[in-house]
C-alpha cells in the first residue's frame, strides 16, 4: 500500500501518493532547468504549477482519493515533456523561413488539431457523471463541452414531451460504463473582451468559431422584425394589431430574449487566461503558458501579483466547495458505490429533476405567454387601472414578484443539470433584491386595489311598466346574446356573456333578487345598480354610470342582454340587480331566453391551428343570480312568497327549496329523535333494576299507554310505536 501525503501546490491542498509526488517534483525541476535562461522563468513556473494544481484538483473532485502515478503521467503528457519541447523547437527552426507570415495561425491550428483523436466506441463516462454519465460520454466522444450536451438533452426532454428522458434511459442501459480520460475540450464562457451587454454572444462566437455580430443579429432579429412590422402595420391601418401581435409578441421573441438572459446568468465569465484559452479551444500546455507570459512582460510583475492573490482566494473557495461537493456526491461518483441503494438514489434524482424540469418548462411557457403576449390585453387594460402608478405596481408585481422566482427556479434547474457553481453569492443576492422589489410592488398594488373597494353604493331606479291585462307578467330577453366581437384576436368566437370594445365593456351577469309582494295591485320593477370606489361619491358615480335598458310592452318585460361599463369609470365588479314586485294573486313567468342569454360568462382561448388546443374559463354563478325554473307560472301569495305548481315555494336566499307539505315531516323527524332518546334512557334504567332475560327482551309500558310491546332494539320499538 502506497503512502499518501498532502502537498500545497499553488495554494491548493492536494492528496498525492509518495511515488507520484516524486515524479511530479522531478518534472517541475526539469522545467526549471529548461526555462533557466528565460527572463520570466519564475512566472512561467508559477503558471505551470497553477495549471498542474488545477488538473490534480479536478481529479480529486471527481472522486479519486489521492493523485496516483497514472494521474501524474497523464498530466505530464498533456502539458508536454522537455523532449517534446526540444523536438518542436528544432522543427520550428527548420521551417521558420517558410512559415513566418502565418506563425500565429499555424500555432493555433497546432493546438487545435493535435488534440483530435480517433473516436472509437461510445461509453458512459464514470468519472464525470451527474446521473448516469450518458451526456458526459457523448461529449467526450464528440469532443464537446458536457454542458452543451446536457442542455440539448434538457431541450429535447421538455420540447419532445419526455422523448429526451426516454432516450437517456435507453442509452443508460445500452452503453457500457468506462473511466474515460479527461480530454481537452472547449468550454462555454461569457467573453468579457467582446461584449456589448453581457458577453453571451461573444462567448458563443468564440466557442463555435463564428463572428460575434452574427450571433448578436440572430438574437436581435425577432425583436427588430417585430418593431419594423409593427411600424408598418400602424402606418397602414388603424386599430388592427393582429399581424403585429402574432409576430411582435409571439413566443419566438420571448424565447430568444429569455434564453439570452438565462445564458447571461448561467454561463460564467472567462476572467483568467486559462478560461479564455478554454473558451477559444486552445490547448493549455507549457509552451502556451510560456507564450502568454511573454506577451504580458510589459506589466508582468503587477499582473502576476494580482493574479496570485486571485488564485489564492479562488483556491480557498473552490477547495471548500470541492470538499463539500465531494462529500455530497461521493456515493454517486465512486465506482464502488453500486447496488440497490445507489440505483434507488439515482432513479429518485432522475425523477426529481424530470419533474422539476417539467414544472420549470411549463412555468416558462406560461411566463412567455404572459410577458410577450401581454400587449394583446391592451383593450382590457383600458378598464383596469385607475391611475398610472397602479399599472406600474401591477407590472412590477408581475415581473419582480412572480417572474423573478420563476426565472430563479429555471436557472437553478439548469445550473444543477450543467453542474455549475458560482464563486460568490452575487446571484442569490441579486434574485433576493429583485424579489424584495417585487414584494414592495405587490404590497403597494394590493393597497391601491383595496382602496377602490372601500365603499359600496347602490343606485335604485323604478322603471315604468305596462300592467298585464291577463294578470301574468312574462320576463324575457329579446336582444342577442353577448359574444366576442373579434376585438381580442386571441379569444375564440364561442365566448359568451361579455363583449368588449374600445370604450365599453358589457356583461350579462344580471342578478335577480327574490320577488316581493307589491304594496298595491300593480307590478313594479326596480333596477338596482351597485358600484365600488375609494370614496362614497366615487362608488355612487360608478353605480350611476352603469347603463342597462329594460322595456315593457303589454305583458312582456323585455330585459337587456347585458349592462355596459364605460372606459372612464373602470371595471370594479359593478353589479345590476332586478327586483320585481308582484301583486297578491297574480302570476309571473320567466322565459327560457332569460336563462340562455343572461348566462354565465365564458372565456375561451382561440385554438391553435396545428395542435388544435385551447383553454376554457367559465364563471358560473347561476345558482346565486337566477334560482327560478323557466316556463313555469308562479303566483304571489299573501305571505309574500311565490308558489309554483303543487305548492312549491320559491327558495329564500339560502338557495334551499322548501315545500309546504314537508313541514309536518320535519316536525315528525324531530319527534322521532326525541322519542328514541327517551327509549334509550328507559332501557338503561330498567337494566339497572332487574336482570336481563336470556332472550334479551323485556316488557315495558308502551309510550302510548294502550298496549304493552316487547322492548327490543330501539328501531324495532319505534316501528311498533308509529
Amino acid at each position: 500500500m502506497k503512502k499518501i501525503i498532502n502537498i500545497n501546490l499553488s495554494g491548493r491542498v492536494i492528496p498525492i501518493e509518495d511515488s507520484a509526488y516524486e515524479k511530479l517534483q522531478a518534472y517541475i525541476e526539469s522545467l526549471r532547468r529548461y526555462f533557466s535562461n528565460e527572463e520570466s522563468r519564475e512566472e512561467i513556473i508559477n503558471d505551470i504549477e497553477s495549471r498542474i494544481a488545477e488538473l490534480l484538483h479536478e481529479k480529486i473532485r471527481k472522486g479519486t482519493s489521492a493523485a496516483t502515478d497514472a494521474d501524474v503521467d497523464e498530466i505530464i503528457a498533456s502539458m508536454g515533456t522537455i523532449e517534446d519541447f526540444e523536438a518542436a523547437e528544432k522543427e520550428n527552426i527548420a521551417s521558420s523561413a517558410t512559415s513566418s507570415s502565418t506563425s500565429g495561425q499555424s500555432q493555433q491550428q497546432q493546438y487545435t488539431y493535435s488534440e483530435k483523436k480517433s473516436k472509437g466506441r461510445l461509453y458512459r463516462d464514470s468519472n464525470d457523471k451527474f446521473i448516469g454519465g450518458v451526456c458526459s460520454g457523448i461529449a467526450n466522444y464528440l469532443n464537446l463541452d458536457t454542458s452543451i450536451v446536457r442542455i440539448l438533452f434538457a431541450i429535447i426532454t421538455f420540447g419532445g414531451f419526455g422523448l429526451g428522458i426516454l432516450a437517456y434511459i435507453i442509452l443508460w442501459i445500452v452503453l457500457p460504463p468506462k473511466d474515460l480520460e479527461g480530454s481537452y475540450r472547449k468550454r462555454l464562457y461569457r467573453n468579457p473582451d467582446n461584449r456589448i451587454i453581457g458577453g453571451v454572444a461573444g462567448g458563443l462566437a468564440a466557442y463555435f468559431g463564428r463572428n460575434a455580430n452574427t450571433i448578436r443579429l440572430i438574437f436581435a432579429a425577432p425583436i427588430l422584425l417585430s418593431i419594423i412590422i409593427r411600424i408598418i402595420n400602424r402606418m397602414s391601418w388603424d386599430n388592427d394589431f393582429d399581424l403585429a401581435f402574432n409576430i411582435g409578441f409571439g413566443s419566438l421573441t420571448g424565447v430568444f430574449v429569455l434564453t439570452y438572459i438565462i445564458l447571461w446568468i448561467v454561463l460564467p465569465e472567462a476572467n483568467s487566461d486559462y478560461e479564455k484559452m478554454e473558451m477559444r479551444g486552445e490547448k493549455v500546455d507549457v509552451n502556451r503558458i510560456r507564450q502568454n507570459v511573454k506577451e504580458g512582460m510589459s506589466n508582468m510583475k503587477e499582473r502576476i501579483k494580482e493574479w496570485g492573490e486571485e488564485v489564492k482566494t479562488s483556491a480557498e473557495n473552490i477547495g471548500a466547495k470541492g470538499k463539500e461537493m465531494a462529500g455530497e456526491f461521493r456515493e454517486n461518483t465512486r465506482r464502488r458505490s453500486s447496488g440497490i441503494g445507489h440505483a434507488i438514489g439515482v432513479i429518485f434524482k432522475a425523477f426529481f429533476l424530470f419533474i422539476a424540469g417539467t414544472i420549470a418548462f411549463s412555468l416558462f411557457v406560461a411566463l412567455m405567454a404572459l410577458l410577450f403576449s401581454g400587449a394583446a390585453w391592451w383593450p382590457v387594460n383600458n378598464f383596469l387601472w385607475t391611475s398610472k402608478w397602479q399599472q406600474v405596481f401591477a407590472w412590477g408585481t408581475l415581473i419582480f414578484f412572480l417572474a423573478v422566482p420563476l426565472i430563479g427556479f429555471i436557472v437553478w434547474v439548469i445550473r444543477r443539470i450543467i453542474r455549475t457553481k458560482s464563486r460568490s453569492n452575487y446571484l442569490g443576492w441579486t434574485f433576493a433584491g429583485l424579489w424584495l422589489i417585487g414584494w414592495v410592488c405587490a404590497i403597494l398594488f394590493a393597497s391601491s386595489i383595496s382602496k377602490d373597494f372601500r365603499y359600496r353604493k347602490q343606485d335604485a331606479t323604478e322603471i315604468s311598466v305596462s300592467q298585464p291585462a291577463n294578470g301574468k307578467m312574462i320576463v324575457a330577453v329579446s336582444e342577442p346574446v353577448l359574444e366576442n366581437t373579434d376585438n381580442l384576436w386571441w379569444m375564440d368566437d364561442e365566448c359568451r356573456g361579455w363583449s368588449l370594445s374600445s370604450d365599453t365593456l358589457r356583461l350579462s351577469t344580471i342578478h335577480f333578487d327574490e320577488p316581493t309582494k307589491s304594496k298595491d295591485n300593480l307590478y313594479h320593477v326596480i333596477i338596482k345598480r351597485y358600484g365600488y370606489g375609494k370614496t362614497a361619491d366615487d362608488a355612487m358615480g360608478r353605480a350611476r354610470n352603469i347603463q342597462y335598458t329594460v322595456t315593457s310592452k303589454d305583458s312582456i318585460l323585455d330585459l337587456g342582454s347585458g349592462y355596459a361599463i364605460s372606459r372612464d369609470k373602470k371595471f370594479r365588479f359593478q353589479q345590476v340587480h332586478i327586483e320585481i314586485q308582484v301583486p297578491v294573486g297574480k302570476k309571473i313567468r320567466f322565459d327560457e331566453t332569460v336563462k340562455e342569454k343572461l348566462s354565465s360568462v365564458i372565456f375561451k382561448i382561440r385554438k391553435t391551428y396545428r395542435k388544435n388546443r385551447g383553454m376554457d374559463i367559465e364563471i358560473n354563478d347561476d345558482d346565486d343570480r337566477f334560482r327560478f325554473s323557466t316556463g313555469v307560472d308562479y303566483t304571489m301569495g299573501a305571505d309574500g312568497r311565490l308558489t309554483g305548481p303543487e305548492g312549491v315555494v320559491i327558495p329564500k336566499n339560502d338557495n334551499d327549496y322548501r315545500y309546504e307539505q314537508n313541514n309536518d315531516s320535519i316536525d315528525l323527524k324531530n319527534e322521532i329523535e326525541r322519542r328514541e332518546k327517551e327509549l334509550k334512557e328507559l332501557k338503561e334504567k330498567q337494566n339497572k333494576q332487574q336482570p336481563v332475560p336470556a332472550t334479551g327482551i323485556k316488557k315495558i309500558k308502551s309510550m302510548n299507554k294502550k298496549e304493552d310491546v316487547a322492548a327490543g332494539p330501539t328501531s324495532f320499538s319505534l316501528i311498533q310505536y308509529f
